[in-house]
């Protein structure tokens, strides 16, 4: 009996037997091979196979990226995808009417066709000249550092003898620079003692040398040749758009088309299709473009301006799609709509003529993705609001500027003014100046003069003028908060509707501090009611009313009010400003001595002075807020649409309760009506005859350096008093009164009742009125 553990499972066979088997199965396996060759089936094998392979080429080369597909463009890789961007939405007033839009534009590509440099210096220059002829023009980019100077030429451009100069546009420090970026020449610095030479790889600040090295660089001349292949002025315009083929060098030898000039004719678009044999390389497409209207100009600061997309845009936009060189907007809707406003860009395979001509592949260009518009945006701006308040802002900032009546110093040089909707919110107007053109930005491409303008826009730290005043700037109140101190008192009971008499004796001392009355520093106005003191503006009355009442509660009312908090309207950069509290005086002062509170603080506050900082928008909600008793969230966005009408957006926040006695509401607005209704009040030469009642308030705040500037004028009001619908908050920089300014409300007022736009606005000033 053999031991179990010597079996077969712990033996092998014998490697003959293996051969053996092997050698009589081979006819077998052949025979098998053969019989299915010879049948039907291996047939349809093969033709599924085939099918396969061409199908998967073909879908591999239209998904190919511009990367994938330039190593292959010599045999068939004349296909690639290019993006096309998606038209911007409109934007549009209340009524309808365009402000901003997209339009096509043709743009003229260059594009990488693997032509070796003899043949690319000869199609280039033949397209330069092309252009020429048909009176095409592009600022060539080198232009900024390196030219051919033809001042001194006896003869046009291009004409007779060849004798532009080579010149260098900026000093040694910044051409070193420009030339050793590593991005472009990447030229080296030149070892001690070495001469500049057109034949190796230093900086040369010689502009002749310079320009032989690129000749050469760019296998223009041959350094070795006898002769010239091409006049300076053609070598020159073979330069330039190599230039920017080397400029964009990743870009266009990865197949991505590299923009040369866009707004090109149709017609010029025709011959260039036609002939791209000609022009190999060269493509045309279209863009989209953005236009803003003449009226955009109007409303600059709520419309804002779009732009090439920042980095930290990037950072964060580029999870939706949006690529590095995309156009987004930078400021006011563009920038807080932009989700709405720009669509979603499409992809289509192009074709170039390449050097492998009629023998390479060709993909039909319908394919792809059709780019997909954005959605339009109707505004809450009333055009003919909005040009009346940028009208007679800029008017009466020019009349106080120079009237000599008004205690101005004729410094008065800038303002801002909101009008809204008391019951809802909507911005009517919101003006700002001095404001900017968005056109601007966009021109600045092609046009000096607009370059200019947005140089100084973006610099111009005077005047501001991409400042949005009326949002983004926080200015103290003045008299405009006392209807703020007369809430407090009154929901606090340190005066009633009925018995709110304080006594203005002149002048009073609060804490040591002396205090005295603007108007009758002498003998003060005596016995004053609450309707009576604010129709006078009196500072006397509202200093003692805001000791009995505490900082506080004045603190807590105007927090209520919407004093000192954002509003939440959908633009971006909206300031928040301070209202005077303790917790603000610690905030706002770093040395502890400075940090406790006094009677003396409370009462400064009590009239908008100290440390109350407000935007006008904010003093235009709190406004509709007295009119209403109710807080309203502004907004300039009406409704997002899409192009087949369904509407994406138009919800907003409703207006929320104020926790205010009706009776407190009451008294405040009795005594705002006074303000332009009784024969002392403070904006009673404008509206003693009016035809609506208004319920108003002045204002004029210190800024601390009255010894060399003006105070700053405001003015509040509300209208119809008795039925209110509108609010308007308004402020003239270093305008000196309030009542200065209040041509500006009256103006408004006429435009929107229809009682006809006066365009005299003759200042009324009442000395000391504030």
């Amino acid at each position: 009996m053999s031991d179990p553990k010597f079996g077969s499972y712990y033996t092998f066979d014998d490697a003959s037997q293996d051969e053996q088997q092997a050698q009589e199965e081979r006819p077998q396996l052949k025979n098998r091979l053969g019989r299915f060759l010879r049948s039907r089936y291996a047939l349809l094998a093969i033709a599924f196979l085939l099918a396969g392979v061409m199908i998967f080429y073909n879908t591999a080369a239209l998904q190919l990226t511009g990367v994938s597909a330039a190593p292959v463009s010599e045999t068939s890789g004349v296909s690639r995808q290019q993006v096309i961007p998606a038209n911007r939405g409109d934007i549009v007033d209340a009524a309808g009417i365009p402000l901003a839009y997209s339009r096509s534009v043709n743009v003229l590509y260059l594009t990488y066709a693997s032509l070796p440099d003899l043949q690319l210096n000869a199609m280039l220059l033949d397209l330069a000249e092309f252009l020429q002829a048909h009176n095409v023009t592009f600022e060539p980019e080198l232009a900024d550092y390196f030219q051919l100077d033809h001042s001194a030429c006896s003869h046009a451009e291009g004409d007779g003898d060849d004798c532009g100069l080579p010149i260098f546009m900026k000093d040694d420090k910044e051409i070193t620079y420009w030339q050793t970026d590593s991005n472009l020449y990447a030229l080296k610095q030149p070892k001690a003692g070495q001469a500049e030479s057109a034949l190796n790889d230093a900086v040369k600040l010689n502009p002749d040398i310079f320009f032989d090295w690129l000749r050469y660089k760019y296998a223009i001349e041959d350094p070795e040749a006898d002769g010239q292949m091409y006049t300076k002025t053609e070598a020159m315009q073979i330069i330039n758009l190599r230039y920017l083929l080397t400029k964009n060098n990743w870009t266009f030898i990865n197949g991505r088309p590299v923009e040369l000039v866009r707004g090109i004719p149709d017609e010029v678009v025709s011959i260039i299709t036609e002939q791209n044999y000609r022009f190999r390389g060269v493509m045309t497409g279209l863009d989209s473009e953005r236009v803003y209207t003449d009226d955009a100009r109007h409303l600059s600061h709520v419309i804002g301006y779009t732009g090439r997309i920042s980095a930290s845009q990037y950072e964060e936009l580029k999870s939706l799609g949006y690529a590095p060189d995309a156009i987004t907007g930078q400021a006011g809707v563009e920038a807080s709509a932009e989700r709405y406003l720009a669509g979603r860009s499409g992809t289509k395979p192009y074709n170039i003529w390449s050097i492998a001509g009629e023998d390479g592949t060709f993909f039909s260009e319908l394919s792809g993705s059709d780019p997909i518009p954005g959605a339009n945006v109707r505004l809450t701006i009333d055009l003919n609001l909005q040009k009346t308040a940028n009208r007679v802002l800029e008017e009466v900032i020019e009349e106080i500027r120079s009237s000599p009546r008004n205690a101005n110093l004729g410094d008065a040089d800038a303002g801002a003014v909101v009008m809204l909707d008391v019951r809802t919110g909507k911005i009517l107007a919101m003006a700002s100046y001095p404001s900017y053109n968005p056109s601007d930005f966009i021109d600045q491409a092609t046009d000096e003069e607009a370059r200019a303008r947005v140089v100084d826009y973006l610099t111009n730290n005077q005047q501001k003028a991409m400042w949005n005043r009326t949002m983004m700037e926080i200015y103290a109140p003045g008299s405009t908060f006392k209807p703020v101190t007369a809430i407090a008192g009154l929901e606090t009971g340190a005066i009633t509707p009925n018995n709110n008499v304080i006594n203005d004796p002149g002048r009073i001392t609060i804490d040591n501090w002396p205090f005295r009355c603007l108007e009758y520093p002498s003998r003060g106005h005596g016995n004053l009611t609450l309707k009576r003191a604010m129709a006078t503006s009196c500072n006397v009355y509202f200093y003692q009313l805001g000791v009995r009442t505490g900082i506080d509660s004045i603190d807590k009312y105007g927090k209520m009010l919407g004093l000192g908090e954002r509003t939440g309207i959908d633009l971006p950069g909206e300031a928040k400003g301070y209202r005077s509290s303790r917790e603000t005086k610690k905030l706002l002062r770093a040395n502890p001595v400075d940090q406790t509170w006094f009677p003396a603080d409370t009462a400064q506050s009590a009239i908008g002075q100290f440390d109350n900082s407000f935007s006008i928008l904010q003093l235009a909600r709190f406004t509709a807020s007295l009119a209403t008793g109710n807080l309203v969230t502004p907004y300039v966005i009406d409704s997002v649409t899409r192009n087949d009408g369904t509407i994406v957006q138009a919800d907003h926040q409703e207006p929320e309760p104020i926790d205010l006695k009706e009776s407190t509401l009451q008294a405040v607005r009795e005594s705002m009506i006074a303000v332009a209704h009784d024969k002392e009040g403070t904006a009673y030469s404008y509206f003693k005859d009016y035809p609506v009642k208004v319920a108003a308030k002045t204002g004029t705040a210190e800024t601390g350096f009255e010894d060399v500037s003006s105070s700053n004028g405001l003015f509040i009001a509300y209208a119809p008093a008795d039925n209110p619908e509108v609010a308007i908050a308004q402020i003239v920089e270093k305008g000196a009164w309030g009542s200065n300014t209040i041509g500006i409300t009256k103006a408004l007022l006429d435009e929107y009742f229809g009682f006809g736009v006066k365009t005299d606005h003759d200042l009324v000033i009442l000395p000391g009125v504030n």
